[in-house]
């Protein structure tokens, strides 16, 4: 798709408009299981700490919409990958960054309608785990 020609791009902005741009398509998607796995990686490579941190929150902002649009949708073995990476990236590097990643996972794991989410989150956490 273009947008992932777009997420690669040498151009900053473009690569974090193409970084939030990809949520909504993620969170379109009629068959998100597949979506998320064809998706992740590009996903993933905007969110690493040593993309610019424009990219990196729009990456996050991405994500957010996603969750937004498909609710749960990270909180399954599919979306596993996406959600701990989204884990370390609210621990770690810039602080605007963290904050982008912690609204991400505050929508992610439904934390206002309490801890239901964050507990389906880590069934799928602890069996995969568990498979290692």
């Amino acid at each position: 798709s273009i947008i992932l020609t777009l997420m690669k791009d040498d151009k900053t902005m473009v690569k974090e408009a193409a970084s939030v741009a990809i949520g909504a398509v993620l969170g379109s998607s009629h068959d998100i299981n597949s979506t998320i796995s064809s998706l992740e990686k590009s996903i993933a490579k905007n969110m690493d700490t040593k993309e610019e941190l424009s990219v990196q929150q729009g990456a996050a902002v991405g994500l957010s919409i996603a969750a937004r649009l498909q609710s749960g949708v990270f909180r399954t073995h599919e979306g596993l990958f996406l959600i701990n990476s989204a884990l370390k990236m609210a621990m770690s590097g810039s602080q605007r960054v963290q904050f982008s990643y912690n609204d991400f996972l505050w929508i992610a794991l439904d934390v206002e309608n309490g801890d239901a989410g964050l507990n389906e989150y880590l069934e799928h956490a602890y069996l995969e785990e568990a498979k290692k």
